[in-house]
């Protein structure tokens, strides 16, 4: 997925592939790949040989990982 693209979309979709959870994160999709093989990013959801990501569920870990509130849920990535 091309920032381009991304950027012509009016909101974020509810689940996405590596290279966009990647985009969405501000990282490479090499960087997820081997964040979440190590346990340190949130693992994805295979669909045939497909994986995705929950959008929910890459806020949930932006906001553990800055502190941003207290009311998420035990994180399921460890």
């Amino acid at each position: 997925m091309k920032a381009e693209r991304a950027a012509l979309m009016p909101d974020w979709p509810a689940r996405m592939g590596e290279d966009m959870a990647a985009l969405y994160l501000g990282i490479s999709p090499a960087h997820l790949r081997e964040g979440y093989q190590h346990g340190r990013y949130p693992h994805p959801i295979h669909d045939g040989r497909r994986i995705f990501w929950a959008r929910k569920q890459l806020d949930d870990f932006v906001a553990v990982q800055f502190g941003l509130h207290e009311t998420v849920r035990k994180n399921t990535w460890d």
